[in-house]
């Protein structure tokens, strides 16, 4: 009998790393996959990102909405999600539910998962970003999970030896975005396709998301990159932060030099458009774990701004700026003098073979409780 998951996704991010994971376990005869879709998905003004999803093929069992466009009641968002996502799973019988990383939906997810008694599968749990209150969700989520698939060999470790998680259930399997990322090298797509306007090596590409453990100018420190990068006439190619408290700062930076011809705006690149700018940027800034994580994988130079990634893991590609004006204009100047050379990856969230490693997993957990459950 095929093994029922759950995945619960609330944002690009979380999806773009599960969407080939997806695809795969749809079309495998060992699983049956249901999506529910909440958070930012549901959202116009993060660009109702569902239409991917759709878009993909996949058959949503349901679009569970809970966020306000405006963001700004946490604890009523937060609530909400976990009594909608509590509400939503109560009559289904999923043997698991997956759950991606460390974002505040996905931590409703989880607690309304526990509450339910149904086991949760956490992805990406492990890791340290110190400049982030994912910090706390990320390690309660691994506290209330049954299987843990971490993504580097620190995080690896760091579970192991994380009284009360069991250390037998804590697997190293590396990044499924790194699968994803060589079945795109496969066939890679020309930045044309996606952007007419843009060219090879012609262009930035920059995320900035909030720090919401320091006071950082992550707003003013973005639009100063903007200014400083557009002297080299090249162009900027700016994606949308996520929801947390201070991005209505960010979006107001976006907004203002959005009527440069030079500045392209993309509240969504979706997974495929995201490793097409990859792969043809000469560089990457901002402070999104993409930059730490998927980048390095496209050999490209990363500016990784601020505290909001520290105590990651990080390839010799990513050069760590101190949130100050100073430094961060004279790294963009360096980077400039050097034309940006490309850098060898480490490989560190792994080799491609991620998918595999998870599927057999899996059925190896949630395949022998069936068989037990049923005295087989």
């Amino acid at each position: 009998m095929a093994i029922s998951l759950g995945f619960v996704t609330g944002a690009r991010s979380d999806y773009g790393l599960t969407r080939k994971l997806l695809s795969e376990l749809s079309n495998d005869s060992d699983f049956e996959v249901y999506i529910y879709v909440t958070g930012l998905h549901l959202l116009d003004k993060y660009g109702y990102t569902i239409n991917e999803i759709m878009g993909d093929g996949h058959n949503i069992k349901k679009a569970i909405s809970t966020y306000t466009e405006d963001g700004r009641n946490k604890v009523y968002e937060f609530t909400t999600t976990v009594d909608k996502v509590y509400r939503a799973l109560s009559n289904e019988n999923l043997d698991a539910v997956y759950i991606v990383g460390d974002r505040i939906e996905a931590y409703a997810s989880a607690l309304a998962a526990h509450f339910l008694g149904i086991p949760i599968v956490h992805y990406a749990g492990g890791q340290i970003t110190k400049g982030a209150v994912d910090n706390i969700y990320r390690y309660n989520i691994s506290n209330l999970a049954s299987i843990h698939l971490t993504t580097c060999k620190s995080a690896f470790e760091r579970l192991r030896n994380n009284y009360p998680i069991e250390s037998e259930n804590v697997y190293l399997v590396g990044s499924t975005a790194v699968d994803a990322i060589f079945e795109y090298k496969k066939n890679p797509q020309p930045i044309s396709e996606v952007f007419p306007v843009l060219k090879q090596g012609n262009f930035a590409l920059m995320t900035f998301q909030p720090v919401t453990k320091s006071e950082e100018p992550i707003a003013a420190l973005m639009d100063s990159s903007i200014k400083k990068i557009l002297k080299y006439k090249v162009k900027v190619l700016v994606t949308y932060p996520n929801n947390d408290t201070g991005s209505e700062e960010i979006i107001k930076i976006i907004q203002r030099h959005q009527k440069n011809d030079n500045v392209i705006v993309s509240k969504s690149l979706g997974a495929a458009g995201y490793y097409t700018t990859l792969d043809n940027c000469s560089f990457v800034i901002g402070n999104s774990s993409s930059g730490i994580v998927e980048a390095p994988y496209f050999s490209k130079p990363v500016l990784n701004i601020g505290t909001r990634q520290e105590g990651r893991d990080k390839d010799v590609c990513v050069n760590d700026i101190e949130p100050q004006g100073k430094q961060v204009e004279q790294a963009i100047e360096n980077g400039f003098k050097k034309e940006w050379p490309q850098c060898s990856c480490n490989h560190i969230y792994g080799t491609g073979n991620s998918i595999k490693k998870i599927k057999k997993i899996l059925v190896a957990n949630f395949r022998r409780s069936y068989t037990r459950a049923n005295g087989l």
